[in-house]
């Protein structure tokens, strides 16, 4: 979901606390474009360079033996910029890492770094570990470190003619806490879960349907339940086209809001957007995403 984690906490939260959205306390939103279009889920999205921030397993079910990425995202009125990439070793181990930083006014602006590790236990299940540290200057300054424990699972189906695959994600964020500051300052610890069902027809279609839901456990004001749902169609492999729907419980913490996006594909180049529409005093109104990567 659009929420954050410590790494995805400082994005919205590192990649455990990187995943929801801006508004939490001491969370930056998860800034990859492709998650926003897909409404926010994150635990069950196919490998990217910005698996660092949504699910670090889903490294090793890819086909690039490594990928890099650079966004740009806006969410409520405010800029953030980011980095992130991994590279595959083996069909077995993975490394990844992120950089992030939200600006908050010219001279105050919340950075994050994330380095996760995947391990393949099986040829269908693999696990992941990510580490946050995160540097707060809202409000009242503080240092953080998370950690988020990940993972993924796929399920193929074959026939005849057409080919399939279920996906499962899951992942538990915030497992840490602040280094500094007043004592009040906290990150949000959550678990997460999703699944998504892949169809290919043929060499040139494909359509996933995916949902996501997240309970939020701590602090007690961001305390709930959030979910979301997507649609993803793909034509060749070389454009998608995404609509999703994030729903919560509150205004602030779980905003409530339509995204939609697009990914274009061509040769090693791979760029993605994505948009958000919520009501007048969302924050999520009017968000935006930018991403452009490289595969290898």
């Amino acid at each position: 979901m659009k929420r954050l984690s410590l790494l995805s906490l400082l994005a919205v939260s590192l990649s455990g606390i990187f995943s929801t959205v801006a508004a939490q306390p001491y969370e930056v939103a998860n800034p990859d474009a492709r998650t926003l279009g897909f409404g926010g889920i994150e635990t069950v999205t196919t490998a990217d360079a910005y698996s660092v921030f949504n699910n670090p397993s889903a490294m090793l079910f890819g086909r690039q033996k490594a990928q890099a990425a650079t966004s740009f995202f806006t969410l409520n009125d405010k800029t953030s910029y980011s980095a992130a990439g991994y590279y595959k070793f083996n069909m077995q181990h993975a490394l990844a890492a992120g950089w992030t930083t939200y600006e908050l006014d010219t001279y105050r602006k919340n950075k994050a770094v994330s380095l996760a590790y995947s391990y393949r236990l099986n040829d269908r299940v693999a696990l992941g570990l990510t580490a946050d540290y995160a540097r707060f200057v809202r409000l009242q300054a503080g240092n953080a470190l998370s950690a988020t424990v990940s993972t993924q699972a796929i399920v193929p189906f074959e026939d005849d003619t057409d080919y399939s695959t279920l996906r499962l994600g899951a992942k538990f964020s915030g497992i840490g806490g602040f280094l500094d500051g007043p004592a009040g300052m906290k990150l949000p610890v959550s678990f997460a879960a999703g699944a998504a069902y892949e169809r290919f027809f043929g060499d040139a279609h494909a359509l996933t349907v995916a949902g996501e839901c997240r309970y939020v456990f701590s602090p007690n004001t961001a305390r709930g339940v959030e979910g979301g749902v997507a649609l993803e169609y793909s034509l060749m492999q070389l454009l998608q086209f995404r609509v999703g729907y994030h729903g919560g419980g509150e205004k602030l913490y779980f905003p409530n809001y339509f995204a939609m996006g697009v990914g274009v594909r061509f040769m090693h180049l791979c760029f993605d957007a994505g948009y958000a529409i919520a009501e007048k005093g969302s924050p999520m109104r009017n968000a935006y995403s930018l991403t452009i990567g490289l595969d290898f």
